[in-house]
């Protein structure tokens, strides 16, 4: 057997509490990460720090825990496909939140009162009774989420849910089935 390799000596030296490696890590790879997730996502320069220090912090846990006791390539490639999945995740949540169909407006009309200039009362019917034909909880969920505009946190702690993954996930598939029932009926003509 040869000498250890960087990477050995790394993960040696997290492990023995040398602090000084992971503060070396993150330097050393720090603005490269920058300049290359920069020209792969439209990111404020907050968000590329997160999803560095979110690298970083993913790798020391992984050592710690005993998860990662050797790397097969480079650990600046390892941090970097942490790293830009972090980005990914924060895209598409983006994306999603930004996106939007003829449901989506409906719900917003739902809750809105335009006042006597627009006659919305039909969608506004049959949005209603699509809401009715969803579980009660799909039902209060989309309620608290659109019309109350709570977070995903604060709708997480008041059912309850062991994550935020899972509140998500409830979530989209009750708008899911909302947007079946709508589509079915053909109700949102907008």
């Amino acid at each position: 057997m040869g000498e250890p390799s960087q990477i050995d000596q790394l993960i040696q030296a997290v492990l023995s509490g040398k602090g000084h490696a992971l503060e070396d890590l993150y330097a050393q790879h720090r603005s490269s990460f920058f300049r290359w997730a920069g020209r792969r996502f439209v990111a404020n320069r907050q968000d590329l720090e997160d999803a560095w220090q979110d690298a970083i912090t993913a790798f020391y846990q992984q050592v710690v825990s005993g998860k990662l006791v050797h790397l097969r390539s480079d650990v600046r490639t390892w941090l970097f496909a942490v790293g830009y999945k972090r980005l990914l995740n924060q895209h598409r949540k983006v994306k999603r939140l930004l996106w939007k169909d003829p449901t989506d407006k409906a719900l917003a009309l739902y809750n809105d009162d335009p006042g006597p200039m627009f006659d919305h009362s039909n969608q506004q019917e049959q949005l209603q009774a699509a809401m009715n034909q969803l579980s009660a909880q799909c039902r209060e969920l989309l309620v608290q989420r659109y019309f109350q505009e709570q977070s995903i946190q604060e709708i997480q702690e008041a059912w309850d849910f062991n994550s935020a993954n899972t509140t998500s996930s409830t979530l989209s598939r009750c708008l899911s089935r909302l947007k079946e029932l709508l589509k079915k009926d053909q109700v949102v003509n907008l």
